[in-house]
């Protein structure tokens, strides 16, 4: 197999940003390679004409769209623009789901009620009254979002994305 071809097709699967370390390790290629793979990659999706760019962040690299082209094509991907503080939000009912909406609001502030309203017009939580607050819920379109069969299998994406940053 090409390095750069594998390279560019793990960096295009991922959900998250990816070491030049675990590139190497998980593709069995040096880490020298990777890094001439990934500088290849930059220049080559720097042209013009390229939809893409190789971005760094997290410690990782990703590819995403440039920037100016974002708006043109966010409706091919309509749940991809949730901003940073409704994931935010929203991990903290996975990792305590069934939640009171409550307790969110206490952890992420008052805020947190526009971002409830959002996920729940997304589908992504379901909320029942419970006295004078609500409990909330992940549904099963959020999980089929994420590609996993369960709340248990998302709450263990979430702690490796997480690595121990925080989700508060």
């Amino acid at each position: 197999m090409i390095p750069k071809a594998l390279v560019e097709a793990a960096l295009f699967l991922a959900d998250r940003p990816l070491s030049v370390a675990e590139l190497a390790q998980k593709l069995g290629l040096e880490e020298h390679v990777v890094l001439r793979v990934l500088a290849q990659l930059a220049e080559e999706l720097e042209e013009p004409d390229r939809g893409l760019e190789l971005g760094q962040e997290g410690g990782g690299y990703v590819l995403r769209v440039k920037a100016e082209l974002v708006e043109l094509v966010r409706p091919f991907a309509p749940h991809q623009d949730l901003s940073e503080p409704v994931l935010r939000t929203l991990a903290v009912i996975i990792a305590k789901a069934p939640v009171l909406q409550s307790e969110v609001v206490k952890i992420r502030g008052q805020r947190a009620y526009e971002h409830i309203r959002e996920l729940l017009l997304r589908g992504f939580v379901s909320a029942k009254e419970e006295g004078t607050t609500k409990v909330l819920n992940v549904t099963d379109d959020l999980l089929r979002y994420f590609g996993v069969a369960s709340l248990a299998e998302l709450r263990s994406l979430l702690s490796v994305v997480d690595e121990g940053k925080g989700i508060g």
